[in-house]
């Protein structure tokens, strides 16, 4: 029976606290010589990535089926806190690079020099407000990266 393939430990536990239990964060990654931007891009999506994976590891060592579309967000159940960041900073690129894009967009038909002052400062403003989100949401996943990976003993303190 697959309740006996279980630890004994699990009564009482909701399917979230066992998959919390069960999950293991992605072994800590450094990428040289490329800019902050893509470094944070490239991180953020390797953690969203192995959240989903290691979610489904869980599921099945675990022996459960969940319903994907009665519960669209289960892959965030038992997430840690610095994918929830990564996540976090992955949605505000999104929102960046969609403004930027605004910029340059083929449809407008208006080069950067032709806009009205108050249309450039108007996008200019949003992109501010954009990058800040992303840096902080970035800076957050780095915090709770450095938590991650001190030394277990330095933790304890």
């Amino acid at each position: 029976m697959p309740d006996t393939l279980l630890r004994r430990d699990t009564e009482g536990l909701s399917a979230a606290d066992l998959i919390r239990r069960e999950r293991r964060p992605l072994p800590a990654h450094d990428l040289d010589g490329v800019n902050y931007r893509a470094w944070a891009a490239a991180v953020c999506d390797a953690e969203f990535a192995h959240r989903s994976r290691d979610f489904a590891r869980v599921e099945v060592l675990l022996g459960l089926s969940i319903d994907y579309h009665a519960y669209p967000t289960c892959v965030e159940w038992g997430q840690f806190r610095h994918e929830a960041y990564a996540c976090a900073g992955l949605n505000w690129l999104s929102h960046l690079q969609a403004h930027e894009r605004e910029r340059r967009a083929p449809w407008d038909c208006l080069p950067w020099d032709m806009w009205s002052a108050k249309r450039r400062k108007d996008w200019l403003t949003r992109r501010r407000y954009l990058w800040a989100g992303f840096l902080k949401a970035v800076r957050a996943y780095q915090a709770e990266r450095a938590k991650l990976d001190a030394p277990a003993f330095a933790r304890a303190a």
